[in-house]
């Protein structure tokens, strides 16, 4: 009895070893020649009319975090479809945990892998096929984003945040501007030049502080 338990104790450590070591071997993928990933952006043209956008590495809403905002938020009047920026297959999908920003609904976090990058849409309403394993296409349909309410100040609006990274436990979040393909860099440029940003000028690029030139 003692030695099968030793003998499955040994089979679950070995797992464990293997999961991390492929993690770790994901790790070195980008450093090894590959086929770089063009990707949209998260929404179609006809959504272009968004009423903010927060930048990444914005720390005046996020003080604490290492390199500022670690993504991208877009927010819209409206609930603007979501929409795969590559092919690949979802990985994750879990419940966000409230950040008492006026939420009305039940919000989720849903990550897509495609090859070695990572897409991550958080707080957001996934449409009703998208489970973990269902695999999209460039384009698809992946939910929308979730809807919040602020008397006084945005009012009612939905708002995704969006990362883009290598598929690993290391780096952390890449901007995508050089991964955009070209109708899509185009798009952000003119929205950021008229939504802008809502700091001041503090950050008046879409990648500042520690994220500005993470994109190679």
């Amino acid at each position: 009895m003692r030695k099968k338990i030793l003998k499955v104790a040994a089979i679950v450590l070995l797992i464990v070893i293997m999961f991390f070591a492929w993690k770790l071997f994901i790790r070195f993928l980008p450093f090894i020649p590959h086929e770089r990933i063009a990707i949209s952006l998260p929404f179609d043209e006809k959504d272009d009319d968004l009423i903010f956008i927060n930048p990444m590495g914005e720390k005046v809403m996020h003080p604490n975090a290492p390199h500022g905002h670690p993504g991208i938020d877009f927010g819209w009047h409206h609930p603007a479809p979501l929409i795969a920026v590559a092919d690949g297959r979802v990985t994750k999908i879990k419940e966000h945990r409230s950040g008492g920003y006026g939420e009305t609904e039940k919000i989720y976090d849903v990550e897509i892998v495609s090859g070695i990058y990572a897409i991550r849409y958080t707080e957001i309403a996934p449409a009703a096929n998208i489970k973990v394993g269902t695999e999209v296409k460039k384009g698809d349909v992946i939910g929308r984003g979730g809807e919040y309410n602020q008397p006084g100040g945005l009012g009612l609006y939905y708002s995704t945040h969006w990362e883009f990274d290598y598929n690993n436990f290391w780096t952390d979040r890449l901007c995508p501007l050089t991964y955009f393909d070209r109708d899509s860099l185009s798009r952000i440029n003119v929205i950021w030049k008229k939504v802008g940003t809502t700091y001041d000028g503090k950050y008046p690029e879409i990648c500042s502080g520690g994220y500005k030139g993470k994109d190679n």
